[in-house]
């Protein structure tokens, strides 16, 4: 190994970079930073999937249908990944107009 001090990465810093994660977690960003987004998205997952067994649950025993079960199913569903979708056409860099040509 090399001559470092405890603490000091291989490349003589003590600080990581931002890029410096290899292999980011569920919940991280491609550099590293945690996601509240992807949180709120598997959080609102998981409601929905628990709604819909109750709704299933309570359809199956009492031989109700189940409407209001399975229009608060859909909002968490619904919750969950329209968001991330929303914020990909967000972020997406879009060249701008040229007016000097006249052209539209």
């Amino acid at each position: 190994m090399g001559n470092t001090t405890p603490g000091e990465l291989p490349d003589g810093t003590d600080t990581p970079t931002a890029g410096a994660q290899e292999n980011p977690g569920f919940l991280q960003e491609a550099n590293g930073t945690y996601s509240s987004m992807r949180l709120m998205s598997c959080v609102a997952l998981a409601a929905a999937i628990i709604f819909g067994l109750i709704t299933l649950w309570i359809a199956y025993h009492d031989k109700q249908d189940g409407g209001n079960g399975i229009i608060l199913t859909f909002g968490f569903l619904l919750s969950a990944f329209a968001p991330k979708v929303v914020q990909k056409f967000a972020e997406q860099k879009i060249s701008p107009i040229d007016t000097r040509s006249g052209k539209k």
